[in-house]
């Protein structure tokens, strides 16, 4: 009689096991490259938009960018403006906040929408809420249109500052001048 140290039971359990830790160690590296890719290409477009010559085709073109990518341009941006960023470490999932900046002690919430149209009004009032219940102020960043109720929700919760056209433009390009929203 002899005795295997190693049966084939055992062989496979090694075998499974080192399959999920070859896929543990991919998986988690493609998450950190998604955003180091994301942040890269937030750089260019930041590049390309100082080439427009209006604020119209800035919009237009910030319109049709990755909403991830737009995330990270809009939290860089925060960054070159003096703010401390604090990314998510993932993008979806994120209870309604797309990141936290900081600045003079002050923590802020960043919530990130690409619209063509007007702002859903009810995505301003689940932001509102939020920032109001972490007692915080939000930066609800948006590309579309701020239609009355919208505005009417930030008068009404002073918690949340909608950041679009012109402000956002003068975010982006204005980004290590100081620029204050």
């Amino acid at each position: 009689m002899s005795s295997h140290f190693l049966t084939d039971s055992h062989i496979g359990i090694i075998g499974l096991i080192a399959i999920i830790l070859v896929w543990f160690i991919f998986f988690r590296k493609q998450k950190f490259n998604r955003h180091r890719h994301n942040r890269k290409k937030s750089r260019k477009i930041l590049a390309k938009i100082r080439t427009f010559s209006f604020d119209g085709q800035r919009i237009a073109y910030l319109r049709k960018i990755d909403p991830f990518v737009f995330e990270e341009l809009l939290l860089d941006a925060f960054e070159d403006n003096g703010f401390t960023v604090q990314r998510n470490k993932r993008y979806t999932g994120d209870g309604g906040i797309d990141g936290i900046v900081c600045k003079n002690n002050v923590r802020y919430l960043i919530q990130a929408k690409r619209y063509k149209g007007y702002v859903n009004m009810k995505d301003v009032e689940d932001f509102a809420l939020l920032a109001q219940r972490l007692q915080c102020v939000g930066f609800f960043c948006h590309t579309g249109k701020t239609g009355a109720k919208s505005k009417e929700t930030t008068e009404k919760h002073m918690s949340v500052k909608i950041v679009s056209g012109n402000s956002l433009i003068r975010l982006l390009l204005e980004a290590g001048k100081g620029t204050t929203i």
